[in-house]
């Protein structure tokens, strides 16, 4: 029976790799029983006391009762809490991010160098993304989508690999607009 030089060549390498880690020392041996055990006669030293932190000294007072009666010997505290009147703090109002289910659906997307087309955006699940369908676009970076994302109110038309294709936000009128993000040409979106 004969072997060839290749056959052999794997078992070669893997007996030299295993023998060449003698080699190496104790500098990857790591739990060895070849290492000697520690000095147990040689004396550990005892630590260094510790030094401590200079207080100085604590006074207390007794806390008024409970309830805003006056404290023996003072005055009542005040008990109007209520804010002045005429005043209104209001925080400005963001609108909530749309649902994916909201979203999804066919849209008329326009691009404002080479007219509209359809596109489909599904719930269909493509791992982190969702699948899109393009029919009759002429744009470059309209034809070519594949996916979308939402991130917060943003809706991200993405192209095959991932890269985004078009940005898009939401107007306030259930359109979304942006930009191709290489022509930067302005995209439109509505149902």
């Amino acid at each position: 029976m004969r072997f060839s030089a290749l056959a052999i060549l794997p078992c070669a390498l893997l007996l030299a790799s295993c023998a060449s880690s003698s080699r190496l020392g104790d500098a990857f041996d790591f739990g060895s029983s070849r290492r000697p055990p520690p000095d147990a006669g040689r004396p550990v030293p005892a630590p260094e006391p510790l030094m401590a932190a200079p207080t100085e000294d604590v006074t207390s007072q007794p806390l008024p009762p409970a309830g805003g009666e006056a404290a023996p010997g003072g005055t009542a505290p005040s008990t109007s809490l209520a804010p002045p009147q005429n005043q209104v703090a209001a925080l400005p109002t963001t609108p909530r991010a749309p649902s994916t289910g909201g979203i999804s659906g066919s849209w008329k997307i326009s691009d404002a160098a080479r007219g509209s087309c359809n596109i489909s955006l599904t719930r269909q699940a493509l791992l982190d993304v969702y699948r899109a369908s393009p029919s009759g676009c002429q744009a470059g970076s309209l034809a070519k989508v594949n996916a979308w994302q939402q991130r917060g109110q943003e809706i991200d038309l993405l192209e095959p690999g991932g890269r985004t294709a078009v940005r898009l936000f939401p107007t306030g009128d259930g359109a979304y607009e942006g930009a191709a993000t290489l022509s930067g040409a302005k995209i439109r979106m509505t149902r």
